[in-house]
């Protein structure tokens, strides 16, 4: 199909796609708004959590939204240090599931492409039109956005696949984990949730499969959250299981198999992990992160600028919440056994005794964020504290101190 459009249609659809926008909209990257020479400014409040021998080495990142949801009061400590973020890379993906559908929903507007399979095949060649390398790396249908699986073109507005039918949380929780045999009866918007809201492992590959993890990395960079020179480390760049590839993506007669992952790559993180391949310890990673680049990803989302209101709507409903139901993490569970939590956004990442916490929380009036990475089990003289622990501890001294 894309071969027989006209140059002067495909310059049409190119101006429609996000990663061929010049400059790309990278995101600022998070600065302390104030000092903490004023003892109400967020930086003075946080000051004493910086100090406390229990937290000083972690990554945190608060942004209060109380006062002007466009206006913030920013604070980070350790904000440009990777480490693996395990988990809450899935952000990434709801980012790029979010990101294709717009992009499909731009290029049936202009009229040119309207078929399931034609989009397919646009999807998988328009790339190579790109001056950069990364952004060739999708022209593939092995890697590929696959178009027909992910999105419904029949509606008016394309939407995810089952979007038009409202999460059931209980047929869903009460799958526990799945595996690849049950995904063909699940709706592409039901695996993302699984993803963002339990944290399912073969969830979240099935949908990195269907996007594909060069157009997944392509959309991270273009908004800025990987860009080393900046201190900005997110990058998932591979799934989190294997992938079962004879699994077919629905039940509908013919329909096709999930891919095997392609253009995996890693990146430098601080903390150290055990090879299981070479038993030796490692510090390169496919889900490296950095909390200025997190921060900058929450910000962006409770703002409503991670592409337009209606995309950042579909993240945050394909995240925990504050809902029992959901795995929202350690920082949420610190701040409720304190206060009542009426509204949060959430995703957590463990791996081993690592956690990663990225988590936007209303209560007591109070409307912020806490970001937090590197939480690791610390002894502090004679006392151990395990890594729930530590986030459960810094999200209450966060909360106290915002109170």
């Amino acid at each position: 199909m894309a071969l027989s459009l006209t140059d002067a249609q495909l310059k049409i659809i190119k101006g429609e796609l996000f990663l061929f926008k010049d400059p790309m909209p990278a995101l600022p990257k998070p600065t302390n708004t104030d000092d903490d020479s004023v003892a109400t400014n967020l930086a003075a409040r946080m000051k004493p959590i910086a100090a406390d021998p229990r937290f000083t080495d972690i990554s945190i990142g608060v942004v209060d939204f109380t006062a002007d949801r466009m206006a913030p009061r920013v604070w980070v400590h350790n904000e440009d240090v990777s480490w693996r973020i395990a988990s809450s890379g899935k952000i990434g993906v709801l980012l790029a599931a979010a990101q294709l559908r717009d992009d499909v929903r731009k290029v049936k507007a202009t009229g040119l492409v309207t078929a399931a399979s034609d989009f397919d095949d646009l999807f998988a060649t328009i790339w190579l039109k790109s001056s950069n390398s990364r952004v060739r790396e999708i022209a593939n249908t092995e890697g590929s956005p696959r178009v027909s699986t992910t999105v419904d073109l029949t509606k008016p507005v394309p939407d995810f696949l089952g979007a038009d039918v409202a999460i059931d949380r209980a047929k869903l929780t009460a799958l526990g984990h799945v595996d690849w045999t049950g995904l063909p009866k699940l709706t592409f918007s039901e695996r993302l949730w699984l993803m963002g809201a339990e944290s399912d492992n073969v969830a979240a590959t099935s949908c990195i499969s269907e996007i594909g993890v060069a157009y997944l990395k392509a959309v991270q960079r273009g908004w800025g959250l990987f860009d080393e020179d900046r201190g900005m480390h997110m990058l998932l760049a591979a799934g989190y299981s294997g992938v079962v590839t004879k699994t077919r993506v629905t039940t509908a007669a013919g329909a096709p198999e999930y891919r095997a992952l392609r253009n995996s790559e890693s990146h430098f993180v601080s903390d150290v992990w055990i090879d299981k391949k070479t038993k030796k310890p490692s510090h390169s990673s496919t889900q490296p992160g950095s909390v200025a680049a997190l921060t900058a990803y929450m910000i962006a989302l409770m703002q409503d600028k991670l592409i337009d209101k209606d995309a950042c709507d579909a993240i945050r409903a394909h995240l925990a919440d504050e809902g029992a139901d959901t795995e929202h993490g350690s920082v949420v569970r610190g701040v409720r056994a304190i206060a009542t939590v009426t509204k949060a956004h959430a995703k957590v990442g463990v791996l081993g005794s690592l956690r990663c916490e990225f988590a936007y929380m209303e209560s007591g009036g109070h409307k912020y964020a806490i970001v937090a990475e590197g939480v690791l089990p610390k002894r502090v003289g004679a006392n151990h504290f395990s890594a729930e622990t530590q986030g459960q501890d810094l999200a209450k001294a966060i909360h106290g101190a915002l109170a």
